[in-house]
């Protein structure tokens, strides 16, 4: 602890003794030269006196030098004890206690008492009261010379310095007085504040929600605040004296404990963070700042650790990834994970030197019917053993993926340097895992096994410098899709003409969704005539009038708009102009039926039956002439539902051929409970029909269960002689659709030959 202060008072403690001993330096020294002079102007040669004067300028000036060297004790002495003996020496030379040189003392004890404390007054008091008592002896005894009062002008500028001392020695005593009530005034104020913003930081301290820690140099704890000791589960007095590392239990790395140590030398503040434990062993992470307390010296005494609980927040953290980069059902990594994957393994070297990797899209065949029958709940059940299936035959730097839905995606590495070599192995592993797939699986709940074969798409990465994880997941796609066309339950490795192709169909599909809102579309007719060559009506065709390639035929975009939903609208334009020539005198006046093909898609439309009603309605067309082609796929997929619409339009007077008849499932069971009018011949039967048996026994089948329905029948592609005959003989109320009887044209050719159309 700090030793007590003195009870004497020294001037270079005291500003305002330190300005006393200023003035009174000053003062002194210019009075004592002065009256030196005046002396020597009133008074032939009187030297004592000149000399003792000199003397007390003398030493004003040696007090203003100390003083200027901040030796302000020095200097307060020489003022002092300097003048006091020259006033002394005067007094005696001038007549003792007559002399007027005493009215010296009363100012040189006063200023003492400010400028050297208590003691020195008390001594100097003393002295002076010894040397009155000198005098009055020496009075006595006719020792003492007698009293010259010499020039009056001298002894009045003698007394006016005095009296100059004197006052200024009251004035600054006064003033240091006030000001020493003031300061002791601000000192108590300040005190006052200082104590209250302590008290607020010591609250601040200890209501902090943070755990804050003080220690030694050592890491011993000197104070905990509140919150320190409900984190960690330590009582205070378990915590004091303790070292910080014990109680916090640090789950510090080596690496952070080097870097800790290395800060806190150079007196640097140090961040990091820790998985510490609470005293029940429950592990807590927390964002820990060590920094140094400073002296106003700048010595460093203490450590302060300031240590924030972020254990939720780094757990929603790893939530947030897990959500971001893992599929939820599977626990596979999903499609983010496949793109950071595939980005990491870029082209990296040169021709010849890069490793192949390869990409695997999977797709589960018939997945949605298994969903639908079995309900989502097992369609759930059955991803998570395929995944489960999947990634045991993993191998070990492989990545398994779930993409979407009943796709997944596999990354194989290092499949070798060559294209031919990397592709012979992601073939053999794409046949391994079709056999691992179509291996039955026992699902938890469900009596029956599963067994789901898939459609894999197969890519080499990286393939150039320039590709991109979006450009493979594009390639594999494509195979992927390619493998679903030709059945499923195969693979397809990705061709560069697949590629272009894909390309090809985009950019045909983004045109003709222009086309549909621009009408580039054409109505084109190709007539049905019956075994007399009397027209009966026509099927309607559409094409499309392409501003750049000209007139395009269905097969160059129906496939491409059947994927898309722009066979929806397609469709509808080409019922809308159908009807809308049905209601024209020409076609109703003659009985004349259209028949316009339905794609699926559109019929399953909810919409569909109140969107053909309005357009009937609006057109004015007569809807017994309308005839709706479907195909067996688009009734059996959803057999109830398409029956009961096809019962609704057939109330309106809408007839239905079924298109294609023979290619399909050709179920008669099925066919009874249609409510069709009509069989279309699929003109592969036709063709060979005359001189393939094979074929002309089909056609015969089919006249035959058209016979037994009572259904009309229409055959497709009838271009010679040949097979008109054929098919007449057989069926002599069939109708002939083909280039034998016409081709298809535009709607106003068709219609301009009406007048001339009476016989083929």
């Amino acid at each position: 602890m700090p030793s007590a202060a003195s009870s004497s008072h020294r001037p270079h403690d005291d500003v305002t003794s330190q300005q006393l001993v200023r003035a009174g330096s000053w003062t002194v020294a210019i009075t004592g030269t002065m009256i030196a002079a005046l002396l020597l102007l009133d008074e032939p040669l009187p030297w004592a006196r000149v000399l003792l004067n000199l003397g007390v300028g003398v030493m004003g000036a040696v007090a203003v030098l100390l003083g200027h060297l901040r030796r302000w004790h020095q200097a307060g002495l020489v003022l002092v004890w300097g003048v006091w003996a020259v006033v002394a020496a005067l007094s005696a030379s001038n007549g003792g206690l007559r002399g007027p040189s005493l009215l010296n003392f009363p100012v040189i004890i006063v200023v003492a008492g400010w400028v050297l404390g208590a003691r020195y007054t008390l001594w100097l008091t003393g002295a002076t009261g010894l040397l009155f008592v000198v005098f009055v002896w020496a009075d006595l005894n006719n020792y003492m010379p007698p009293a010259r009062y010499g020039n009056l002008a001298a002894y009045v500028a003698y007394l006016s310095g005095v009296l100059a001392v004197t006052a200024a020695a009251t004035l600054l005593s006064r003033r240091s007085y006030l000001r020493r009530v003031r300061e002791a005034q601000q000192t108590a104020s300040s005190l006052a504040t200082r104590d209250a913003e302590l008290r607020k930081l010591l609250r601040a301290v200890e209501q902090s929600p943070e755990s804050i820690a003080i220690t030694d140099l050592e890491g011993r704890i000197e104070y905990v605040n509140a919150a320190f000791l409900t984190r960690t589960g330590f009582a205070q007095d378990e915590v004091i004296g303790q070292s910080s590392s014990y109680v916090s239990n640090n789950g510090m790395t080596l690496v952070q404990w080097v870097s800790l140590r290395d800060t806190l030398a150079r007196g640097e503040n140090w961040v990091g963070e820790q998985v510490n434990r609470r005293k029940d062993g429950a592990e807590i992470v927390e964002a820990v700042v060590v920094a140094p307390i400073r002296q106003p010296d700048g010595h460093i005494t203490h450590y302060v650790e300031i240590k924030q609980d972020v254990t939720e927040r780094r757990r929603a953290a790893a939530e947030i990834h897990r959500l971001a980069h893992f599929d939820a059902l599977t626990s596979l990594p999903n499609r983010t994970m496949l793109v950071e994957r595939l980005t990491a393994l870029r082209w990296r070297g040169g021709v010849g030197s890069q490793p192949l990797h390869v990409l695997v899209l999977l797709d589960l065949d018939r997945f949605t019917i298994f969903n639908d029958a079995r309900g989502s709940e097992m369609g759930d059940r059955l991803l998570q053993a395929v995944a489960l299936r999947l990634s045991q035959m993993l191998p070990a730097h492989g990545l398994l993926v779930r993409v979407a839905g009943d796709e997944f995606a596999i990354v194989l590495h290092d499949l070798g340097l060559l294209p031919p070599q990397a592709s012979r192995r992601a073939l053999a592993f794409a046949e391994q895992l079709q056999a691992l797939l179509l291996q039955p699986m026992r699902l938890e709940g469900c009596a029956e096994e599963a067994q789901l074969g898939a459609s894999i798409g197969i890519t080499l990465y990286p393939q150039n410098a320039a590709d991109s994880p979006h450009e493979a997941l594009r390639r594999a796609g494509t195979a992927l899709h390619r493998a679903k066309q030709a059945g499923g339950g195969r693979s397809a490795f990705f061709e560069q003409g697949m590629g272009e192709a894909a390309e090809q169909r985009f950019q045909v599909e983004r045109s003709l969704r222009q086309a549909i809102a621009a009408d580039e579309l054409r109505l084109f007719l190709q007539s049905q005539v019956d075994v007399n060559g009397w027209l009966t009506g026509a099927e309607v065709l559409v094409r499309w009038q392409h501003p750049r390639d000209g007139l395009l035929a269905p097969g160059a975009f129906i496939s491409i708009a059947e994927e898309s939903d722009l066979i929806v609208g397609l469709g509808t334009w080409v019922l809308t102009h159908a009807c809308a020539l049905l209601a024209q005198p020409a076609m109703h006046e003659r009985r004349l039926k259209l028949s316009v093909n339905l794609s699926a898609r559109q019929f399953r439309q909810t919409n569909f039956i109140p969107q053909l009603r309005d357009i009937l309605a609006t057109s004015g067309a007569d809807p017994s002439l309308l005839t709706l082609e479907v195909t067996e796929g688009l009734v059996i997929d959803d057999f109830d539902e398409a029956v009961a619409k096809m019962r609704e339009l057939a109330a309106l007077g809408v007839e239905f051929s079924l298109d294609d008849f023979g290619t399909g499932y050709s179920s008669l069971a099925y066919l009874k409970r249609l409510p069709i009018q009509e069989l279309k011949i699929d003109r592969s039967f036709v063709h060979e029909a005359p001189t393939n048996a094979d074929d002309g026994v089909l056609v015969e089948g089919i006249l035959s269960v058209a016979r037994h329905f009572g259904l009309r029948v229409v055959a497709e592609g009838v271009e010679t002689r040949e097979q008109a005959d054929f098919l007449r003989q057989r069926a002599p109320d069939i109708i002939y659709q083909g280039y034998l009887f016409g081709r298809p044209e535009p709607q106003e050719d068709w219609l301009a030959r009406l007048p001339a159309s009476n016989a083929a």
